[in-house]
């Protein structure tokens, strides 16, 4: 699959949460035999012309991401949303392919799925959840979308989910809904661990 020309993505790994609940940094969690957010950073790198990890300034200096190429959100408060409109701030043209860290499930056949559904037109393309939800991270972001989430920012509203339902957006079907879960919780992060191992057999 072509990464370059006018219309390519570029990736970016949203790492800048507390991870309260996890209770350790979600992007450094092995899963796949490495990091979390390298064994992202490889699996987007097949669709993106590049990929970036957006992590808040404490991450930037306290290390663990030392390797990766990186965007300091500087308003960290802002949860997602800050993340992705930091990275406009420094390629305000470009088209985002935004991942959360913490989705260890994702893989390439749903990448794929939301890159071939792309429309350049729309604000954004987006997986709709069987429970009818639209999933804002793992979703691509077109640069039409980046004034409309400044102007929200600056009225208080830092929901990416609610910028998705504002459209217009192209809705897609993920092929396997489980992929897009989001893993938060020491006892979840387990499970999933014993689920890979088995399936790698």
């Amino acid at each position: 699959m072509s990464v370059s020309g006018p219309g390519a993505l570029r990736g970016l790994i949203l790492a800048g949460g507390r991870s309260s609940r996890m209770g350790t940094e979600k992007g450094l969690i092995d899963y796949h035999g490495q990091a979390q957010v390298s064994w992202l950073a490889e699996l987007m790198g097949e669709f993106c012309a590049s990929v970036q990890v957006s992590v808040g300034p404490r991450q930037d200096r306290t290390g663990g991401y030392e390797a990766m190429a990186t965007v300091v959100d500087h308003a960290p408060g802002l949860g997602p949303a800050g993340g992705l409109n930091s990275a406009w701030k420094t390629s305000p043209d470009a088209a985002w392919l935004l991942v959360a860290v913490d989705m260890p499930l994702l893989d390439r056949a749903t990448l794929t799925a939301l890159i071939a559904g792309r429309s350049a037109t729309h604000l954004a393309t987006a997986f709709r959840h069987p429970d009818g939800v639209l999933e804002p991270l793992c979703t691509i972001w077109e640069p039409a979308a980046r004034v409309l989430l400044e102007r929200r920012l600056e009225q208080g509203d830092a929901s990416l989910r609610r910028l998705l339902e504002s459209g217009p957006v192209r809705v897609l079907i993920p092929p396997s809904p489980e992929s897009l879960s989001s893993v938060d919780r020491p006892e979840d992060r387990n499970r999933i661990r014993r689920r890979l191992r088995e399936q790698r057999g």
